[in-house]
């Protein structure tokens, strides 16, 4: 009697292996879990240019953000409420906005610089508000996490966070592009 081999049942094991973890490899990457493109972090300005996180096309993003405004001076009890809004970034003109109280505007954009995943948005300003005089605006958007913090700087250097959030992106219809 002769020992049967074992080989053709070892080749076919192998065989449906192979084909059960590419299936799983194929879904992992339509559903978006797993991605052989270029990673997210990267240089600073150059993710502007190259296909990267926001393309070519202009990023619109709603977020939920806390407001934390002062009453009157900039040391007073600050007024704290919850608000939606919607941030912008055009990475073709390298600029960005947000619809808020303050500079940054749709009409006013600010100057937008990429490092890593983080976004910021600036524009120098001259205005007063709780006493002083703001010399700049800024916000952050982390394209990682959604994070969004916007701050104002006064002309004594200060710095004071009045926005954070979080942010997702924002889709129109029709919602399915070709």
């Amino acid at each position: 009697m002769q020992k049967k081999s074992s080989i053709p049942a070892i080749l076919a094991t192998a065989f449906v292996t192979l084909l059960v973890a590419t299936g799983l490899v194929w879904v992992a990457v339509e559903a978006g879990w797993l991605s052989f493109g270029p990673t997210l972090h990267g240089g600073r300005d150059g993710e502007l240019d190259s296909a990267n996180l926001l393309g070519k096309k202009t990023s619109n993003f709603v977020c939920e953000v806390t407001v934390s405004t002062p009453q009157g001076a900039l040391n007073s009890e600050p007024k704290v409420y919850s608000d939606v809004m919607v941030a912008g970034l055009e990475p073709e003109t390298k600029s960005g906005w947000y619809q808020g109280e303050y500079t940054i505007s749709e009409s006013r954009k600010g100057a937008l610089r990429m490092e890593g995943t983080k976004a910021f948005v600036s524009r120098p300003a001259m205005f007063e508000r709780f006493g002083q005089m703001i010399t700049q605006e800024e916000f952050t958007l982390d394209l990682n996490d959604g994070t969004f913090v916007q701050t104002l700087t006064f002309k004594d250097g200060t710095r004071r966070h009045m926005l954070k959030g979080i942010c997702a992106k924002f889709a129109k219809a029709p919602f399915n592009k070709p």
